[in-house]
């Protein structure tokens, strides 16, 4: 379609015809005649007729709303239509009733977070990344701002699930394999200061299962010395210095 003029007539119209169907959704009837309502309907169909990449111009114009709940929620964007007034494309939600204080800016669909969005919930935790049905899902990266645990990799529904490095504030950082939330697989301790029972700088990497260390691990200290150590449910039954052919074994 190359006439400017038509494309901005169809333009006005379509957005005639959506503060209609406001005006219908909010008062249960037209501000205008059904007749004159059905024509300004007949109209924008010819020229969808006549010009059929201009529906898809109309089909992509995003409707807006200010929408509040019941429950204290507020939200700002886009909607799905005038008669289906839920959330639906981009758009920001928030609450905050004196107890919480959260706020989700990204991508709806269908009324829910779904796609690409970051969620702030103030003095608890906060989360940006991808998103299905509200749940986090893909690749993204959670905060909980009360037990300093930071994780940022792959969820599904909500879980650690799949490649991701979870880190304890000053503590250390696991970074590997997850699976149901909990370390499966090939992972890497790596100590962030120094303990009664850890030097800072170490690392220690081997295979996780259902969160515990099992097997042998390589336990790698700052200064270069290698420890091989063997693991029982996250307990170290034996250990020694690669080189040293004596084990030292360690009793419960």
């Amino acid at each position: 379609m190359r006439n400017k003029k038509t494309k901005s007539d169809y333009h006005k119209k379509r957005q005639l015809l959506t503060s209609y169907d406001f005006y219908k959704a909010k008062h249960k009837k037209l501000p205008v005649s059904e007749e004159e309502y059905q024509e300004l309907k007949d109209e924008i169909l010819i020229l969808e007729s006549r010009y059929p990449s201009i529906k898809k111009m109309g089909d992509d114009l995003i409707i807006r709303a200010t929408l509040t709940y019941g429950d204290g929620r507020r939200y700002t964007g886009a909607i799905k239509s005038a008669e289906e007034q839920i959330p639906h494309g981009h758009g920001t939600m928030s609450l905050n009733d004196g107890k919480l204080d959260w706020d989700y800016i990204g991508e709806f669909k269908d009324g829910v977070y779904d796609g690409k969005g970051e969620f702030v919930s103030r003095g608890y935790y906060s989360y940006k990344g991808e998103w299905k049905k509200s749940h986090f899902n893909g690749k993204g990266k959670f905060i909980n701002e009360q037990t300093n645990e930071t994780y940022e990799g792959e969820f599904v529904n909500d879980k650690r699930h799949g490649y991701g490095v979870f880190t304890l504030k000053n503590e250390f950082k696991l970074e590997g394999q997850f699976k149901d939330n909990d370390a499966h697989g090939k992972g890497k301790i790596t100590i962030l200061r120094d303990s009664e029972n850890e030097e800072k700088g170490t690392t220690i990497t081997g295979t996780f299962k259902k969160g515990l260390q099992q097997g042998m691990f390589e336990k790698i200290f700052p200064d270069g010395e290698i420890m091989d150590c063997m693991f029982v449910d996250s307990n170290c039954t034996k250990s020694k210095f690669r080189g040293d052919k004596k084990w030292t074994i360690y009793k419960k």
